[in-house]
């Protein structure tokens, strides 16, 4: 009966993030060699995000919260409903915006229902920062 309950239920385990540091050989017109605008002004960096929740876990109220600290040390809190079981959001930084903040160094993303988190996803470098 224990292994049962401890099975059944909502477990912390439906998002997975990664990022991608874009670069013009991202792009599909470089691996076949056809002219494209982008080529020379295309980079920056991108985090992806993946859910995938149980249905008896799905509601509408569940919110993506993804926290970015970038190199300028500025931190930057972007939220999103999530509007199915199962998904995935992309933040890009491109340009002259990934220039001037330096990249994204780490970051941290949280599902959250009526402000419970039920579950969170932080890189390996992200840190809780103490406010003296």
């Amino acid at each position: 009966m224990v292994a049962f309950s401890l099975l059944s239920g909502c477990h912390p385990a439906y998002l997975r993030c990664r990022s991608e540091i874009l670069k013009p050989a991202y792009l599909a017109s470089v691996q076949v060699d056809t002219p494209d605008l982008w080529r020379e002004c295309f980079w920056g960096q991108q985090i992806v995000v993946h859910w995938a929740l149980p249905s008896d876990c799905f509601s509408s109220d569940i919110d993506l919260i993804l926290d970015i600290r970038y190199g300028t040390r500025e931190t930057e809190r972007v939220s999103c409903r999530v509007p199915s079981r199962k998904g995935f959001r992309i933040f890009r930084i491109m340009g002259d915006e990934y220039v001037c903040k330096k990249g994204i160094i780490s970051y941290r993303a949280t599902l959250e229902s009526c402000g419970e988190p039920l579950d969170i996803w932080r890189h390996s470098l992200w840190v809780d920062l103490i406010n003296p």
